[in-house]
């Protein structure tokens, strides 16, 4: 037999290798396209991450779709339209991410037939709009990016609780819209871009429930026309009021701290037990509606209460000022004036307070940066989803001793895209090795192989 000519072996044995090292890499870095749920029921895992939309994927009634934690979704342009069940429940420190991919068409809507037990958790949204038109779905523990619609998230009927989220808009968006339902806010953080529109939280219908959030750096930090609870909240740094309560509806603001802002609260509420500091003008517009008692009023660069169109008198007994000098106290308040305000009622300030009242003290405003968008696709480590759809316990607030409402930088709800890491590797890193490793242990054998043919077959000589 003739021997085989090393021109020919090697390109064949180039050509196995590649057959061989392709797929391997193709389970790696493989796209998964997506245009609807099929059979009703569909589960989106890390193994075939990351999942690109090419239409509009609707979860009719009775449909569920589970996504993984790990998982990174591309909106491409479409929505997620939930009529039936969404159970997307990252990690702490391994999320779930929605992109955008540069189309502000992109956006998650809840539909008024949606299951009661949608959940979404550990997200990351980039860009991506929620919109919630009915049903109760709990939004927890996300992260959310600003958008160039009016809102970042919507609520237009049901009963939404969102629970843990950090919201950052951009320009002149509100963070949270409320039109109608009855809404739980607890335990969220919500940063502004300090333009001259936007409210952090904008509820012109719903009764709602607004606890523990921190707000800062929008132009108003809770606008309301209905009535609701405002509680141990944090609102600073927002360039017109922290906040505004249209109309006469019956409002509780409590243990909040409202601070550096232009007014801290604008119109009548039962205000009690709240820091209100440092603002240009601590309370405004107030008339005898309004109950003001066992509040910290102090520091406000102008003036402590500013009434505007009403000869209605106001009463303001029982808070501390900062002092317990009753003249140093009068001149911080704008009221009736024989001369330069006859049309105004009075304000009456005694008797007060002459040590700080029982309220919280001003905290420090940390606003969380965004984590990163992840570059590659998430290692195929899969964890299953939980199926448990129970609301998230809400943070304790505990006001004595005063604490800190925002959440600690150093221990966010929304972590950085960490794969695991042995040795200082990733475990895509490790991968990867072990994809070359096997091509390169293949191509030796096969070159040892056919080298062997090679010299059994050589012509022996005389």
């Amino acid at each position: 037999m003739s021997c085989l000519n090393k021109s020919v072996y090697l390109p064949v044995v180039f050509l196995l290798v590649f057959a061989i090292v392709l797929p391997l890499f193709s389970v790696v870095s493989a796209t998964t396209s997506v245009s609807s749920v099929p059979n009703g029921h569909a589960t989106w895992t890390v193994a075939d991450s990351p999942y690109s939309l090419t239409s509009n994927i609707i979860i009719y009634s009775g449909e569920t779709l589970n996504i993984h934690p790990g998982v990174v979704v591309h909106l491409n342009g479409y929505q997620i339209q939930v009529y039936g069940l969404l159970n997307a429940q990252g990690l702490n420190n391994n999320p779930i991410y929605f992109l955008n991919d540069g189309f502000s068409s992109s956006q998650l809507i809840f539909r008024a037939s949606s299951d009661p037990d949608c959940t979404v958790s550990h997200g990351v949204f980039y860009s991506v709009p929620l919109t919630i038109e009915g049903g109760s779905p709990t939004l927890a523990n996300n992260y959310f990016t600003g958008t160039s619609s009016d809102a970042v998230i919507t609520i237009n009927s049901g009963g939404a609780s969102i629970i843990n989220n950090i919201i950052s808009t951009q320009n002149a968006q509100d963070g949270i819209h409320i039109n109608s339902g009855y809404v739980i806010i607890t335990g969220n953080t919500l940063s502004g871009a300090g333009a001259q529109q936007g409210c952090g939280i904008y509820n012109a219908g719903s009764t709602a429930s607004i606890t523990a959030n921190g707000i800062t750096n929008f132009y108003t930090g809770i606008y309301t026309n209905k009535p609701g609870v405002i509680k141990q909240n944090v609102i600073t740094n927002n360039v017109n009021d922290g906040i505004v309560i249209q109309g006469t509806p019956e409002v509780t603001i409590s243990e909040n701290v409202i601070a550096y802002n232009t007014c801290g609260i604008s119109r009548d509420a039962d205000i009690q037990n709240n820091t209100i500091a440092y603002n240009t003008y601590g309370l405004w517009g107030q008339t005898a509606s309004s109950t003001i008692r066992h509040n910290n009023i102090i520091d406000s660069t102008k003036e402590s209460i500013h009434l505007t169109e009403t000869v209605t008198d106001v009463n303001a007994a029982n808070n501390w000022w900062g002092t317990t000098d009753e003249a140093a106290i009068r001149k911080t308040i704008s009221d009736y004036d024989a001369t330069l305000r006859p049309n105004l009622g009075k304000v009456t300030f005694t008797p007060f307070l002459s040590s700080p009242a029982y309220a919280p003290a001003v905290p420090l405003v940390v606003v969380p940066t965004p984590p990163p968008i992840p570059s590659t696709t998430p290692s195929p480590s899969d964890t299953p989803n939980p199926t448990s759809s129970s609301t998230p316990d809400a943070p304790t607030v505990s006001l004595y001793p005063y604490p800190t409402y925002l959440p600690d930088p150093t221990d966010q709800h929304v972590q950085p895209p960490d794969e695991p890491r042995f040795g200082g590797f990733s475990l895509t890193d490790i991968t990867t090795a072990v994809v070359i490793v096997i091509a390169v242990s293949v191509a030796i054998t096969i070159i040892l192989f056919l080298n062997r043919i090679q010299q059994t077959t050589k012509p022996q000589g005389n």
